[in-house]
């Protein structure tokens, strides 16, 4: 018997796509003010496709942009990479339907929580600032207790802090290894959030798939 939905969090309960485009204003308003409108939507463009969906060594991927554009006088990546951990999560862009979502949940319920991935400083920022803490019984961040998705102990880890068996949880995710291949490891019943970095990636016609976030409910 399920009694908890748990769920990763971008592209699943938030639009990370749109939450980055966010973050890219104000990225380029205090590092890069004065360039041309044309070269703004060009170096926007550049950290979307070499961004990988934040799956990305920060400070390697900003070096790579500081090379790439020939920025001589860019502040070290170090400096980029803490600004993004520090900033990124004042930008949630929450899906319309996350939070009729888990209200229904608790309504009918289910235990609900996140299990994400990240440092912990960045992580706890969007919860905090997404609105949804009302809503949910827990939240795991891998940056906590360094065990990061898709390693199965990181699902175990929440299923016995919520007194549970893995077996009674479902987990919505958009990533196919992390999310997908982890939920099952340990023995939990995936769901998959088509959208995002990873949409239509990897499909497994066996997984129950939703585009939409509220669609969950068809599924529990």
């Amino acid at each position: 018997m399920i009694k908890a939905v748990l769920f990763d969090f971008d592209e699943t309960l938030q639009d990370r796509t749109l939450a980055f485009e966010k973050y890219m204003d104000t990225f380029m308003q205090k590092f890069l003010p004065d360039l041309p409108e044309e070269e703004v939507q060009k170096r926007r463009q550049d950290m979307v496709e070499t961004g990988n969906g934040g799956y990305v060594n920060r400070v390697n991927w900003y070096q790579s942009l500081i090379d790439l554009w020939g920025w001589s006088d860019a502040p070290p990546a170090e400096v980029l990479a803490e600004h993004y951990d520090t900033q990124f999560g004042l930008h949630n862009v929450i899906f319309d339907g996350s939070v009729p979502l888990l209200k229904e949940l608790r309504k009918r319920g289910f235990i609900t929580g996140v299990i994400t991935n990240g440092p912990s400083v960045l992580q706890h920022m969007k919860m905090e600032q997404s609105g949804l803490m009302p809503y949910l019984d827990i939240v795991v961040v891998s940056g906590d207790i360094d065990c990061a998705k898709p390693d199965p102990g990181i699902f175990t880890y929440t299923a016995d802090k919520l007194g549970l068996k893995p077996e009674e949880c479902i987990y919505v995710g958009d990533h196919p290894i992390n999310d997908i291949q982890g939920a099952i490891a340990a023995g939990m019943k995936p769901v998959r959030m088509n959208f995002g970095w990873f949409e239509n990636q990897d499909l497994n016609p066996d997984i129950p798939t939703v585009t939409d976030i509220y669609d969950v409910l068809k599924i529990v």
